[in-house]
This record gives structure tokens, C-alpha cells and sequence, in this order.
């Protein structure tokens, strides 16, 4: 079951964003499905945070997603192999995942949390390299 995560009031009409299981987001407008592609429905369901996905992002040749989220964990995926296999768990953070980048390179990935930290993370192993403390905003 969908609950209402919030309202996006500059949009005609008004768009609700839900929050499903483990993770998805489902948009809508009030008269029906959303669709922000011309796909005609989703071509997979990525499955295995215990919270809702925050952020999403390719590396810069597109063979890997990384997925952070409300759990405290960023998800990498395999998508050079089409079937978007998990290969890491990125581990760390004492709250929401809201934001990450992957290196030029894509062998490091920059989180940031809602515990006021940036994680820099070593891609391949899943190890943090260092965390940056201190943040106000």
C-alpha cells in the first residue's frame, strides 16, 4: 500500500509522489498515471532497501547504478549486465542517505547524509576512504 510522501503544488495538475515498498516511487497525477517516459511501463523493479531511495545515479560509463536511501545505504547494481544484479552495500551513515556522485573515474562515490557527513567510498571494495564531518546545511 502507497502513503502520500508529498504534494508537488507547481504542477497543473497537482502531482502526488507515494512511497511504496522497499523503495519505489511511484508518481501520479490526480486524473491517472504519470509517466515521465515513453516507456509504457517500468521495465524492472530494483528490490532490497528497507527504506525509501533517495537518490540514483549512474556511473559515467553507465555499467553501474548506485542507489542511497533512507535505510543508511547506498546499493550498487550491475547494469552492463542487463540484469541490474546488487555486487555492494555501502555501509556507514547514521541516517538518510539524501544525495551521492560517483568520481570522473567512477571508482569512488561521494554520499551525503542526513546525519550532516559526506562519505567518500572506494567503489570495487564497499570501504570507506574518509568521512567529512562538520557540515551545518
Amino acid at each position: 500500500k502507497h502513503t502520500p510522501l508529498d504534494i508537488m503544488l507547481d504542477e497543473e495538475p497537482p502531482t502526488k509522489r507515494l512511497r511504496g515498498q522497499e523503495g519505489e516511487i511511484v508518481e501520479f497525477h490526480q486524473n491517472g498515471p504519470l509517466r515521465t517516459s515513453s516507456l509504457s511501463e517500468p521495465t524492472m523493479k530494483l528490490t532490497g532497501h528497507k527504506g525509501s531511495v533517495y537518490s540514483l545515479a549512474y556511473d559515467s560509463s553507465g555499467e553501474c547504478l548506485c542507489s542511497g536511501s533512507f535505510d543508511m545505504s547506498c546499493f550498487l547494481w550491475n547494469a552492463a549486465s542487463g540484469t541490474y544484479e546488487n555486487y555492494n552495500v555501502l555501509k556507514g551513515h547514521k541516517n538518510a542517505i539524501l544525495d551521492l556522485k560517483w568520481s570522473n573515474s567512477g571508482e569512488q562515490i561521494v554520499t551525503a547524509s542526513a546525519d550532516r557527513t559526506l562519505g567518500w567510498f572506494d567503489a570495487n571494495s564497499g570501504s570507506r576512504i574518509k568521512r567529512f564531518m562538520g557540515h551545518e546545511g
